[in-house]
């Protein structure tokens, strides 16, 4: 593969990535502030919710890793991208803790999948030149996640005042 077609495929993924990221990102700056339209009662929540899929994520990255030897890496992303879709719109309806935890655990689920199939196609096709255009690319999801939120926390704040 050339390395004009390799940046493509790495763009590719890790635009994936970040607009998959931007959801979870979002949360860090909206939930704190927001927590108790969320269903949820007191902060120490909202700091456990937030770590969840981390917790998730280490049991299950071993068996993420077997499974990519049985799957492709496009299809263990799209799987990803079906579960971050699912569980970003999920974030608008959902109340109280124990739907916010399940959530949270698919998401954990989604992020494992997406990650490590991102990263094995990437050290597969991955020149000097092209290495570091994945992680330069992706945490743009998270930047845009959290403008976007903290926008919306202003804007909501500003459209109450009378």
């Amino acid at each position: 593969m050339d390395d004009a077609k390799n940046r493509r495929h790495i763009s590719v993924f890790a635009l994936v990535t970040a607009l998959c990221l931007m959801g979870d990102s979002m949360l860090y700056t909206v939930l704190p502030v927001y927590f108790q339209q969320a269903g949820l009662t007191s902060l120490w929540e909202v700091g456990a919710l937030l770590s969840v899929n981390r917790l998730v994520r280490l049991p299950l990255n071993p068996f993420i890793g077997r499974l990519y030897s049985r799957i492709s890496e496009r299809t263990g992303v799209c799987i990803a991208m079906l579960l971050g879709i699912l569980t970003t719109l999920s974030y608008g309806f959902l109340q109280g803790l124990v739907w916010w935890v399940l959530a949270r655990c698919v998401w954990g689920l989604a992020w494992s999948l997406l990650r490590l199939g991102s990263l094995f196609c990437i050290l597969k096709i991955s020149t000097p030149t092209t290495r570091g255009l994945y992680n330069g690319l992706y945490r743009l999801g998270s930047l845009a996640g959290m403008l976007g939120g903290g926008c919306w926390r202003t804007w909501s704040a500003c459209a109450s005042v009378p």
